[in-house]
This record gives C-alpha cells, structure tokens and sequence, in this order.
C-alpha cells in the first residue's frame, strides 16, 4: 500500500476550490496532486495559479489526461472528479484504465447513463466508483447509530437549509466562472444536458419538472437520501410528497416516508438564496431518548458536527453533547485514500446511488401525479390531455382531498393528501426560475445563475 497516492482534479469549480483542492494539498502526507484538468483555458490558468499548480501538471480534457497517462508521462492513481454537466463519458475513461474515482454528485442525471457506468464496474469485479456525500463520514453520524439502534426509533427527520453559492463559499475566494468556450462546445454541452435531463426526469415531465428534478432532488435530496441510507437504511415506503412554494424553483421539498421496520422518516430540503448560513440536522425520536446531529457544510474544512442527546438518568433529565472527531471534508477524504489506496468498499457508491436515484424519480414522478401528469407517459397529442384531468389522484389533490394511491416503491396502499396546487408559468424573468437548459450547476448552486456555466472538464 503507498503511502502517498497521485491524484487529479477533473473540474476546478467551486467544489474543487473549496473543498477538494484544499483538502488534499493540506493532507499531503496522503495525496499528491498530479494533474488538475479543466476545459476553459482561463479557469484551469487561474485556478492553477492560485494553488501553486505547475504548468505541465495542467490538462485541457479528461482524453488529454488519459493520453498522459497511457503514454506514462504521468503517474496516477486516483481522481477527483467535480466537474459539472453530462460525466458519463469521462468517467468511463478513467475506470476503464482501472482508476478509482469519487464523483461530486450526481453522477448522472437518469438511470440508463448511471447503469452505464455500474455495469463497467461489475465488469471489473471491483468498486471504482465513490460518491462525495462528505456528511456520510462524520464521526456524529457514527454516534447515531453506535447508540440508537434501529429497533428503539419511532421517526428520523432530516432537514437541509441550502443558502446561495456565495455564503457558504465566499470565504475561499473562487475564481470566477469562465466564458471562454466557443460558443458551438458552449451549445453541444447545453444539448448535451438537455438530453440527459429529459431522458432521466421522465418523457411525461415539463419543464418545471425537470427543473425541480435537476435543482431540488438531485441537488438536494438524494444527499438526504444517501444520509438516510448510511444510518438506518433506504426508504422502503413514500406516503408523501410535497413541494412549495408553487412558483419558486427549487424552493422546498418535502418526503414522507418510512423504514422496513415502520420507523416514520421525514426529509425536507430549502433553498433559501438569501438565508444567511448553512444548516444541515438529522433529528430523532427513540423510546428513551431523543437528539440532534448538527453537520457543517462540506466547504466548512475545520468545523466539525456535534451529537446532541437527551435522556432521563437516575430521575433526572440530562442533556449531553459530543462533537465529532474531524469535519465531513477531511472524513471524506480519509475514506477515499482508503477506497483508492486499499481498496476499501466506500459507504455510498454506485449500487446505492442507482437505488435512491430510482426514489428521487418516484419522488418527481408523485409530485406531477399531483397535477394530473404521468412523468414515464409519452407526451400527449394536443386536445387529447382533457379526458386524463382526473386520472390517478390529480384532479382530487387540486381540491385538497386525502386519497388512497400505492407506494411508488413497494406498490402497497397508501393514504397521502397532497397539498392544493395551481399551474405553473415558468417565467424567464423570475428569480429562481431558469430553465434546465443552464442548470449545470452543482449541489452547492442549484439556482441556475451565472455561475452554472462555469467550465467542465
């Protein structure tokens, strides 16, 4: 086992600056940054400048990176891979040369491109794959569970308060999104995403579906998923969904849903774009007890969460609080080297993305059920949607209605009562509406601003 692995960072956006690159140059009795790759000349300069980054270790795309590195001019042994839009195709690139990889979700947009890359990997008889939930590898999270085991829990809730890009990264001075594509590589990405998104939300979906999947659910909840799932397992039940307020994207999401043992869970994710801070909770109910976890943002890299607890102790009610052992970022970054330097199974990786995945659709499709839309129908011939008004539990859900439908996931009866909804007009010139055509965002920007078309590698 080495004890220093070579790394590269494919995409210098806001992830790779805040989070990745600091993270693995302070730790660099582990890693060594071999390469960083970036396909707008001037951020990969600028980001490069900035971290002190040599010009020969610097590459244009991921096929330059694996030319080096069939040719040996560089030696690598695992990547960072944060860049944004359509990854399949290079991510395949790099596995094939049998190097691990951990991906800033998601990792793709819709099912078949993410079975793509999982069937390479069962191919290889190995993981190659790690996603970088960073909240999943706080030692809080351990504390959870190491005290409260599944059988004594009556309800989980996850909440998740996602502020603007600029408060939660402002501190690390990210260089600004570069412009310096041609404009016809700035249009094939664009068509690129726009197929994806389409193919993954459903063929059913509009475009205020696909912009609450690709802004809200992929950004914001499946994190909350795969939190859920690294505690006390998936979502084996959806008894409801929700999302408000009715004309603002992302806005709020909520999920109700349940265990395998019936333990009641609660998932709700905001953006705010003018909330003045981060706030990540997961909070919990058992027989004897009932706590918090509190979880810093990934770019926070030295604050660590805390493990709040309170029981009753000899007659008395005690409180007590524990804080983890290091952050989420340098967690993460413990469990890659032990992913790619010794072959470590990582906590989340493609099996378990795929799954939740699978839920983050059923989550979307419920939503568009809501209104009177099957999301994996074929659109309708105009004058033929009238007839479907009322078809499943949309026309009921308008009017406020509880109704019975099945568990998208177990397709057992269920009793839910969607909130009353009204139509959607997604105006260009709103604040929080873009159309998925510029959602290249990452989790941290899910607004769709300027800075979602900042480069890629």
């Amino acid at each position: 086992m080495p004890s220093k692995i070579n790394v590269a960072v494919v995409g210098l956006g806001t992830s790779a600056q805040a989070v990745h690159l600091p993270m693995l140059l302070r730790r660099h009795d582990r890693f060594h940054v071999s390469a960083v790759v970036d396909i707008s000349p001037r951020r990969l300069r600028e980001a490069s400048e900035k971290w002190g980054l040599e010009e020969e270790r610097r590459y244009g795309s991921v096929k330059e990176l694996m030319a080096a590195v069939r040719s040996k001019d560089i030696e690598l042994d695992a990547v960072v891979f944060s860049a944004d839009g359509v990854k399949g195709e290079d991510i395949l690139q790099i596995i094939k040369r049998g190097i691990p990889v951990l991906v800033e979700p998601p990792v793709a947009y819709g099912t078949e491109e993410l079975q793509a890359i999982a069937e390479f990997e069962r191919m290889a008889g190995r993981p190659l794959v790690m996603l970088a939930y960073g909240a999943l590898y706080d030692s809080s999270i351990k504390l959870l569970v190491g005290e409260n085991q599944a059988r004594d829990l009556r309800s989980l809730e996850f909440e998740t308060l996602m502020p603007a890009s600029s408060v939660m990264h402002g501190k690390h001075h990210v260089t600004s999104a570069a412009y310096d594509l041609p404009s016809e590589q700035r249009i094939a990405r664009r068509e690129s995403l726009k197929e994806a998104v389409e193919k993954g939300a459903g063929p059913g979906a509009n475009q205020r579906d696909r912009d609450i999947y690709v802004k809200g659910l992929l950004t914001g909840v499946l994190a909350q998923l795969a939190l859920l799932r690294s505690t006390y397992g998936p979502l084996e039940e959806l008894h409801g969904v929700r999302h408000w307020p009715e004309q603002v994207i992302p806005g709020s999401i909520e999920v109700l849903g349940a265990l395998d043992k019936g333990v009641h869970v609660r998932l709700v994710w905001h953006y705010l774009p003018f909330a003045p801070e981060y706030h990540d909770a997961v909070r919990f109910v058992t027989n004897r007890r009932q706590g918090r976890v509190e979880l810093p943002a990934a770019a926070d890299l030295d604050t660590r969460g805390s493990f709040t607890f309170t029981q009753k102790s000899d007659g008395a009610i005690v409180t007590s609080e524990r804080l983890s052992e290091h952050s989420p970022a340098y967690g993460l970054h413990e469990a890659f080297y032990a992913f790619a330097a010794k072959g470590e199974q990582p906590a989340y990786g493609l099996t378990e993305a795929l799954e939740d995945l699978e839920v983050a659709r059923a989550v979307l499709g419920e939503l568009a059920l809501a209104e009177g839309r099957d999301i994996n129908a074929e659109p309708e011939v105009e004058g033929e949607g009238e007839e479907h008004e009322s078809r499943g539990h949309g026309a009921e859900a308008r009017e406020g209605s509880t109704v019975v439908v099945e568990n998208p996931l177990t397709e057992t009866p269920i009793v839910t009562a969607p909130e009353q909804e009204k139509g959607f007009d997604a105006r260009p010139g709103s604040e929080e509406n873009g159309d998925v055509h510029a959602a290249e965002g990452s989790r941290e920007e899910p607004e769709g601003d300027k800075e979602s078309e900042r480069s890629e590698a």
